[in-house]
C-alpha cells in the first residue's frame, strides 16, 4: 500500500498557532525534566547505596507539579523556582522504601543563614522501637545532605555528612545532630535538605551492607 504523506511537519508544529498549546506544554515539560536531572545529580552521593529505579519519572512529575504552581508567570513561561518548592518535601528517592516508614522518630531541619549551615536535629532516638528492622540489620548509618541549587543556571553544590555506624540494639541515642555546610551558595539559589538511612549486618568484626532496597533517602526540607 502506498504511504500517504502527512501535512504535519516539524516547521508547522513550531510555527502554526494551532499548536501553541503543544509548544507551551513541551517547553514546560523540558524545564521540569531539567530540574529533575539537576536535583537527581545533586543527591547522587546519597543514592549510591539506595535502590532508586524509576526515580527520574517520579521526580519529573513532582517538578512539573511545582512548575504548574507558579503564579508569577503565564502558561508556557512558568518555571520551577517560582513554584511552590515545598511540594518536594517528603519525596522518597527509593520507590519501595520510604524514610517515613523505616525511621519513625521526630527530627527537624533548620538553616542558619549567617553561617550557611543546615542542622538536622534528632532529640531522642530509640532504635529498637523507632527503626524498622525488617531487613534483619543490627546497625545503621544516617546520611544528610544540603544542596544549594540554581535551577535555571543548572548548577549545584553539596557536601554529604554521615554519622558513625550506630547500633540498633542500643536503648537510646540522645541529641543526634548532623551539621551540613551549604557550600557555594548564591542569593538566587534554593537549599534542599535530604536525610537518608542505610542498614548493615555487623557480626564478629565484619560489616556487611543489606540489600539496597531496604535503604531510604528523602527530601525533608526546602529553604
Amino acid at each position: 500500500m502506498k504511504k500517504k504523506k502527512t501535512p504535519l511537519t516539524r516547521k508547522r508544529v513550531l510555527t502554526n498557532p494551532v499548536f501553541e498549546l503543544t509548544r507551551q506544554n513541551n517547553t514546560e515539560f523540558s524545564r521540569a525534566v531539567t530540574a529533575n536531572r539537576l536535583l537527581h545529580h545533586a543527591f547522587i552521593p546519597g543514592l549510591r547505596n539506595m535502590a532508586h529505579r524509576y526515580v527520574s519519572g517520579r521526580l519529573t512529575k513532582i517538578m512539573f507539579k511545582i512548575l504548574q504552581s507558579d503564579q508569577v508567570n503565564g502558561r508556557g513561561e512558568r518555571r520551577v523556582p517560582q513554584g511552590v518548592l515545598s511540594i518536594l518535601e517528603g519525596f522518597n528517592f527509593n520507590r519501595d522504601t520510604s524514610l517515613q516508614n523505616v525511621f519513625r522518630t521526630h527530627y527537624s531541619a533548620i538553616l542558619d543563614r549567617d553561617s550557611m549551615r543546615v542542622t538536622i536535629s534528632i532529640p531522642s532516638l530509640i532504635p529498637k522501637a523507632m527503626i524498622d528492622t525488617a531487613s534483619g540489620a543490627n546497625a545503621f548509618m544516617l546520611t544528610a545532605m544540603a544542596a544549594s541549587l540554581h535551577f535555571e543556571k543548572e548548577n549545584y553544590s553539596v557536601e554529604p555528612v554521615q554519622t558513625d555506624l550506630l547500633d540498633i540494639s542500643l536503648d537510646l541515642h540522645e541529641n543526634l545532630q548532623l551539621h551540613m555546610p551549604v557550600i557555594g551558595h548564591q542569593p538566587d539559589n534554593k537549599v534542599v535538605a535530604a536525610l537518608g538511612i542505610e542498614f548493615f549486618h555487623k557480626l564478629q568484626g565484619t560489616i556487611e551492607p543489606v540489600a539496597k532496597v531496604h535503604n531510604a533517602l528523602a527530601v525533608i526540607k526546602v529553604f
